[in-house]
């Protein structure tokens, strides 16, 4: 508790690295820092796409002519067309080096083109889902390497969260065409899946490259410029010299110490804790009972008598909005409530949204009162409102950041592993409600009660703790951390005199003396 003991105590107008405070950042008053944030922009781009990927979909199925074209699907056969995404996720995980691969060896902008390229590739083919791994492990690393140290978490919260605005396209673009007397009232929306692609294949070489990429392939020069430009406006501040310091003796150590296989990842108890941390944060985000409406809203709504089709896909499009604004407050809320907090109070809150749902479902089927219905539309809108809140944002964001540099991107993968075991979800879900209808629903209110008892005993708290520094609360006394020479040279380095004699000196001695 003494880490957290520390946190409380410390100046709130202030945040720490390598136990040093440094005055808080207005991001939108630093005209570099401020580029940097609409430059992310672009890699928050590849969230988008999944969104507008895995929920296209959902949206089609509140179209006549798709129905009518597909037969009415319904069952295991709707479960079938819904696989498509899900088994390309899970045949592009299952082979764990090449997500790692790309990011690890190629660098992340690299790696987020080439994911692009197969995205293309799949839109033209009618499923895009073999862009999983290598765009979208890529992109959410790119984001959190490249934020400030002290909003990290709120930008690497919004990168999962984005997948929403996706949705929203989605949902909207077939809301449009959902009146078109021909087929093209399905390909329109098909086809749009690869225009983020393309616009991202061109734009993310504006995207400045990891400077923990750049230090673990000796490139130290253009990772202390990235740092100075971004994180410093043009100055190697004190903080600037501490954070590059930090991050260059922590992969130097985890070098030394530590193996780059995959086998790394099981080696030790803190190593054991994260992989299962990042499955299960995987999986359960795919198991909570959300996945009944991300892909199957309109059998749902059946069962509450709403068959309408522009009335559906009205409240998938008015969904789909909620949902962005709500993950959106939860990502820039992050740190104010805690990871810790935040999973355990959305899970307790789910429990109970979805058991009234369960409720008002019940009392529907047997009245057939629409007072039972609308009950049920209050509680998919609450339920999903807590899911926001500590699922949908921190899916990406709090894997990332237990993970050290030399496991981040494998370590990812077993969360997009956790996600790709949806296709059994995503299979046994319209089976069940065809079969058993709301009586379907009681599984997942047993199953969230097991999620919120693994999530008390298994999570750990991350608030306001550096990046590098993650790895004290995994491995104690074991931790593999640079950062106590960091703030010793940078009190060398002679911050507190003439500013440009300064600077220069700090270029001089960081660049040669840490090269």
């Amino acid at each position: 508790m003494g880490m957290f003991d520390a946190l409380k105590r410390s100046n709130p107008d202030h945040f720490t690295l390598a136990g040093k405070e440094y005055p808080r950042v207005t991001w939108w008053k630093s005209r570099n820092l401020r580029n940097l944030y609409f430059l992310l922009i672009i890699p928050l781009l590849g969230s988008w796409a999944e969104g507008y990927d895995g929920s296209m979909m959902n949206a089609l199925q509140t179209s006549q002519e798709w129905q009518s074209f597909f037969n009415h699907p319904r069952g295991s056969l709707l479960a079938l067309y819904n696989l498509s995404f899900g088994i390309g996720a899970l045949v592009a995980v299952f082979p764990f080096p090449w997500g790692a691969y790309f990011a690890d060896h190629i660098g992340r902008r690299w790696g987020t083109a080439c994911g692009n390229v197969v995205t293309i590739i799949g839109a033209v083919l009618q499923s895009a889902s073999q862009n999983f791994t290598i765009s979208q492990g890529n992109c959410p690393l790119l984001v959190t390497e490249l934020a400030h140290t002290q909003h990290r978490a709120h930008v690497t919260a919004m990168y999962n969260s984005n997948w929403y605005f996706g949705s929203i396209i989605a949902a909207w673009v077939t809301f449009g065409t959902i009146n078109i007397n021909s087929s093209w009232a399905w390909r329109i929306p098909s086809i749009l899946q690869g225009a983020v692609a393309v616009i991202q294949i061109f734009l993310i070489w504006m995207v400045p490259e990891s400077p923990r990429y750049l230090i673990n392939k000796d490139r130290h020069e253009e990772a202390l410029e990235i740092l100075k430009h971004y994180h410093g406006e043009g100055v190697v501040t004190d903080f600037v010299a501490a954070e590059y310091l930090e991050i260059k003796e922590t992969l130097a150590l985890e070098k030394e110490y530590g193996s780059r296989g995959w086998a790394e990842l099981f080696r030790t108890p803190g190593n054991r804790k994260r992989a299962l941390i990042c499955y299960i944060q995987g999986f359960f985000s795919q198991w909570s009972g959300n996945g009944l409406i991300s892909y199957y809203l309109v059998p749902v709504l059946e069962t509450i008598g709403i068959t309408n089709n522009s009335e559906q896909a009205g409240l998938n499009g008015g969904l789909q909005i909620w949902n962005y604004i709500v993950a959106l407050w939860a990502a820039f809320h992050i740190d104010r409530i805690g990871r810790r907090p935040m999973a355990l109070g959305s899970t307790g809150a789910m429990i109970v949204f979805f058991t009234l749902w369960t409720v008002f479902s019940a009392r529907y089927a047997d009245t057939q009162d629409p007072g039972m219905a609308r009950g049920v539309l209050v509680m998919i809108f609450l339920f999903y409102a807590a899911f926001n809140c500590g699922w949908q944002g921190l899916v990406i964001a709090y894997p990332v950041e237990i993970l050290p540099y030399e496991l981040r991107a494998k370590g990812l993968q077993l969360t997009f592993f956790g996600v790709s075991t949806n296709v059994l979800n995503q299979y046994v879900n319209p089976v069940g409600i065809q079969n058993i209808g709301w009586k379907f629903y009681i599984f997942y209110c047993v199953w969230l009660c097991v999620e919120l008892v693994v999530v008390y005993f298994l999570w750990v708290e991350t608030k306001g703790v550096p990046l590098e520094e993650i790895a004290k609360l995994f491995d104690k006394e074991d931790a593999i951390v640079g950062g106590g020479a960091a703030t010793d040279h940078a009190k060398k380095l002679g911050m507190t005199g003439n500013a440009e004699v300064d600077v220069e000196h700090a270029e001089h001695e960081l660049v040669n003396h840490y090269p």
